[in-house]
């Protein structure tokens, strides 16, 4: 759910939307409430600091995680120290100053990034009561994808999953928007949730079958594993898909066609992956030219945040996005070198 923010009374719009949420998630009271403050907290933020922005509100299941996430883009002045702007009482704008300090004490997960002059983006999510241990997988995903404006399904997916060896990631982006395209998106998603194998080639060949039925969708698959440092990719149309470092870009080739319609080739890659490195796929919603170099500091953000920047930045806005980043955690590697 994507809410443009303008003034207050989307407060109220952005805690019904998380209510839904926190509803179909069992939430208990504590995280119930919590979660209100914080969308309260937030679109009071954009308002008071920056006029205008974005509230990105969704629900997640991802690698063991569970809860809502909600955040905050905008391009307004951004916060020139953010170390104060995070302590309760700290105000720039004639109010309490609970803003920022709130959301980071009742978020499981908090992150900020922001550039003076360049705008701000908030990251929190609040995780259901029934959450198993997080990150197992020893990698962190974060994902944006929301529909066209005027659609209410998104005509993209993803999905992230893991297996006894690796770690698999999707993005199907189905042809066109709307519901159609909603329909094909599903059944690749449910195809890769229900795949049994580790092949990113062998799980296009299975959606392919299952997309027949469907107008079709361009898909990319990658299986990560960190053990032995290295990554396998297979795609089929229009889905980017690069491995990055500070230093370094690296794409990585699909092949033409149409998943479920007409298929040249299908063609898994291997690659090296290393501890700082970085993994971004995103649909054609996006543009193809976008850069992180712009953003000082970004390699430390939760990778939730970093597909919203690419959201905010780079989205094309004439058709449903879908960005994913995966990335490793600090301390949970492996032999990665």
């Amino acid at each position: 759910m994507i809410i443009q923010v303008t003034d207050a009374s989307h407060a109220g719009e952005a805690r019904r939307h998380a209510a839904v949420y926190s509803e179909k998630l069992n939430f208990e009271e504590r995280p119930r409430g919590a979660l209100a403050i914080v969308v309260t907290e937030i679109v009071s933020n954009i308002v008071k600091h920056a006029g205008s922005g974005t509230v990105i509100l969704e629900s997640f299941g991802c690698l063991n995680d569970c809860g809502v996430r909600v955040m905050a883009l905008d391009k307004g002045a951004g916060i020139k120290d953010l170390t104060a702007a995070l302590q309760d009482g700290h105000s720039t704008a004639g109010t309490a100053g609970n803003g920022l300090g709130a959301i980071k004490r009742l978020s499981d997960v908090f992150d900020i990034y922001t550039v003076p002059g360049a705008g701000t983006a908030v990251l929190a999510e609040v995780w259901s009561s029934n959450k198993i241990s997080r990150h197992a997988s020893g990698l962190d995903v974060g994902v944006v994808s929301i529909p066209i404006k005027g659609e209410q399904d998104c005509g993209d997916g993803w999905g992230a999953k893991e297996t006894a060896e690796s770690v698999l990631l999707m993005v199907v982006d189905g042809l066109g928007h709307g519901i159609l395209a909603a329909e094909a998106a599903r059944e690749a998603e449910r195809v890769f949730t229900a795949s049994r194998t580790d092949s990113p080639a062998m799980i296009l060949q299975d959606a392919h079958d299952a997309l027949k039925k469907t107008r079709g969708a361009a898909m990319a698959v990658a299986s990560l594993n960190l053990e032995r440092g290295i990554m396998k990719f297979a795609g089929v149309g229009n889905i980017s898909a690069s491995i990055i470092a500070p230093a370094t870009r690296r794409g990585m080739a699909s092949h033409n066609g149409i998943v479920g319609h007409q298929i040249q080739k299908v063609q898994e890659f291997t690659f090296p992956w290393a501890k700082e490195s970085m993994l971004i796929m995103h649909s054609d919603g996006v543009n193809t030219r976008w850069d992180l170099k712009p953003y000082p500091g970004i390699w430390s953000r939760h990778p939730a945040l970093m597909a919203g920047l690419l959201f905010r930045d780079f989205s094309r806005e004439r058709d449903d996005v879908t960005v994913l980043v995966a990335k490793n955690r600090e301390d949970a590697c492996g032999p990665c070198n």
